[in-house]
């Protein structure tokens, strides 16, 4: 088997994790080149995955014909225009998240990617965690019964200064929600299922985040199946790398329960072991950009529409801008799906 030939484009902090997925998975891919505006980005990037070619232009990554795929790890705001310029040049696409900043561009990338027949993959990182694939599994064995509530958030200190496109809405896109809350919002939605409706409150903090976006926000949730959720987020915690959690998820059925503190716990009355007490479910030691860079391979070279497709992100983002609607209005507002 031919390996796939990808380009990486955007050699910042997320990249070092897909890179992480490629350098386990050198029988199925080979990084051609990398690419930077910042030049030195590019070279080291290229010196640990064993590119040969650095640029600081994505158009000369997009015009060569010894790459089939690119791995586009920029800021948000860049997401739609290099996504659309690949597909249209017949490369496929693995974009970080969110998909876009705005659902028009989601669309836009949805289309280029249809009309070329290319895969369109985004890196909604968690559905490939273990921790989370578990809980799938058990929430779809029925073990919780019917589940009618879900809460779950993000704990996390952003240290940025006003010169980073994070701190900036027209580069960011927003704060804390579109940055980290989208991955919670999008785990909400594959364990629990579609969100129809959202309220939402959010906090500048600019003596530790930035005056433009959020470093904090709680959302709650209308799920299509009658369940009901919270989200909290939080890029300006205190002392979070002390924190009892990172991120947190529990999810309450008619039947049992499951729980992320510290490992996954589950507790049903389906089940005799687990009946009125929670017991630790064993989760195998698995590097989740290793499956998902593994399984953006395998879309391509099956023919699979992959489990964080281009719709899928632009669902996930369809809940998040209609969160940042529901903060100016002050009402519930509909997702559109």
């Amino acid at each position: 088997m031919e390996r796939i030939r990808v380009g990486l484009i955007g050699c910042g902090g997320i990249s070092r994790s897909h890179s992480r997925g490629y350098l386990q998975l050198p029988d199925l891919f080979e990084i051609i080149a990398c690419c930077d505006e910042r030049k030195e980005l590019a070279e080291e990037r290229a010196k640990q995955l064993g590119a040969k070619v650095v640029v600081t232009d994505y158009r000369e990554i997009i015009a060569r014909d010894d790459i089939d795929a690119v791995d586009i790890c920029l800021p948000h705001h860049l997401h739609a225009e290099v996504a659309i310029a690949a597909a249209e040049a017949g490369k496929h696409v693995l974009v970080e998240k969110p998909i876009a900043n705005t659902l028009d561009e989601a669309d836009a990338m949805v289309e280029a990617a249809r009309k070329s027949g290319v895969v369109l993959m985004v890196a909604h990182n968690e559905r490939y965690m273990p921790v989370y694939q578990k809980a799938k599994e058990l929430v779809e064995q029925g073990v919780l019964g019917r589940i009618f509530l879900a809460r779950a958030d993000h704990n996390q200190f952003v240290p940025i200064g006003e010169r980073h496109w994070l701190w900036r809405k027209a580069t960011a896109g927003g704060g804390v929600l579109i940055g980290s809350g989208i991955h919670r919002v999008d785990i909400l939605r594959w364990l629990v299922g579609e969100i129809v409706r959202v309220w939402h409150q959010q906090v500048i903090v600019p003596e530790r985040f930035s005056d433009e976006v959020e470093a904090a926000s709680v959302t709650i949730f209308e799920f299509a199946n009658g369940a009901i959720g919270e989200l909290t987020c939080n890029w300006s915690a205190y002392a979070a790398s002390s924190a009892p959690w990172f991120e947190f998820l529990w999810l309450y059925g008619t039947e049992g329960s499951l729980h992320n503190v510290g490992g996954l716990f589950v507790a049903s009355e389906k089940v005799t072991e687990w009946q009125g007490k929670f017991v630790q479910i064993p989760i195998p030691e698995e590097d989740s950009f290793v499956n998902e860079i593994r399984h953006f391979g395998e879309c391509i070279l099956e023919g699979k529409t992959p489990l964080t497709s281009g719709e899928e992100g632009r669902k996930s983002l369809a809940v998040v801008t209609a969160a940042y609607k529901a903060a100016e209005t002050g009402e519930g507002i509909l997702v559109q799906m």
